[in-house]
């Protein structure tokens, strides 16, 4: 199959991330954005009774506000799949892309997989822009696929930074301010006279974060 490309004026990049077959987290992130301390003192404690769970309180908040806003805060690999190449640009989702590595591998036409290294200058990365992309070197095109379930694997890096002096500040400042509330709301619901009031942010905001999604 022969694929022609045409070659015009520049223009302004597509933010649509590229539909994919399924997106797993090949590596977590090892570290938090924000600390136990930090946290500690959003809720005011001084003790350490309570030090594992303020600490779990802290992984949901970047797990949620992670999964709600589709970005990596702490540096981790992620794992896409999909069945061919687009014809040009894959727009990686879980934003920042960061600049290290990319890995793919494809099944080719005669069902042997084959990788491609962005170490060995096999396609062009775009780590600058948000969402971050890869797509062919120039004036070439992706390598034919068999076409079938998950033919394509991507692998990347992605998120601010490796701890959290990279992660920008309102990003934390929300964090604090969730595990804090978590931490003084330990009930979805409170009871006042005659009436049971939902308490916002807690079990119904974390199923609605917590399906399987869709397919992108």
């Amino acid at each position: 199959m022969t694929v022609t490309i045409v070659y015009g004026s520049p223009q302004n990049p597509d933010s649509s991330i590229t539909p994919y077959r399924s997106l797993v987290r090949a590596t977590p992130p090892a570290a938090e954005p924000v600390s136990l301390a930090e946290a500690k003192t959003q809720c005011r404690v001084d003790t350490s009774d309570d030090d594992a769970y303020i600490s779990s309180l802290i992984t949901c908040a970047r797990e949620y506000m992670e999964e709600v806003l589709d970005l990596s805060m702490i540096n981790q690999a992620w794992q896409a799949r999909y069945d061919v190449f687009p014809l040009w640009e894959l727009i990686l989702p879980r934003p920042p892309m960061a600049a290290a590595a990319v890995t793919i591998t494809y099944r080719d036409e005669a069902g042997n997989d084959q990788t491609l290294l962005s170490a060995s200058n096999q396609f062009q990365v775009d780590s600058n822009i948000v969402p971050g992309r890869v797509y062919p070197l120039y004036n070439e095109v992706w390598p034919a696929v068999r076409g079938d379930e998950n033919s394509v694997t991507v692998e990347w890096q992605a998120g601010y930074g490796a701890t959290g002096a990279s992660v920008p500040s309102i990003l934390k400042q929300a964090m604090l301010l969730l595990v804090a509330h978590w931490y003084e709301m330990r009930q979805p619901v409170f009871a006042s006279y005659s009436q049971v009031i939902p308490v916002p942010h807690t079990f119904e905001t974390l199923m609605a974060a917590s399906g399987w999604g869709g397919y992108r």
